[in-house]
């Protein structure tokens, strides 16, 4: 069985958005900034489009990938914030779930597929690269 789901333009707010919501709801301090400015210095590959919610307190990144990024751009920057302490999340379109594992394999970091329907935005398992 396959399964085509369509994404917007702005999915990646979507998703970015729910995410910010989940952890209000917890009543969580979070933060949505530009994956470049946590890495600033470190990486020397252009994330500026890419965007990171940051719950401070639980030292948790969640990377906010869109359809169209390049995956393996990422890895430095899970490596250099696992290295800072943070437990990082790559949170990935559910058609691109195999690129992440191969563009992230042994990357210190974890994959959830995202999807969007008429409903809202889904989010599946956390799996490891």
């Amino acid at each position: 069985m396959a399964l085509l789901i369509e994404q917007s333009p702005e999915t990646a707010a979507d998703v970015t958005a729910a995410v910010v919501d989940t952890y209000t709801a917890r009543r969580e301090r979070v933060q949505e900034i530009p994956l470049a400015d946590l890495v600033a210095g470190s990486v020397s590959a252009d994330l500026s489009t890419v965007t990171a919610v940051v719950a401070g307190d639980m030292r948790v990144v969640e990377i906010v990938a869109e359809d169209y990024d390049d995956l393996e751009r990422l890895a430095p920057a899970t490596w250099t914030l696992a290295g800072r302490g943070w437990d990082v999340i790559v949170l990935v379109p559910c058609n691109r779930v195999g690129d992440a594992h191969a563009s992230l394999r042994a990357a210190p970091c974890r994959l959830q597929p995202w999807w969007l329907d008429e409903h809202g935005v889904w989010f599946g398992a956390l799996e490891t690269p």
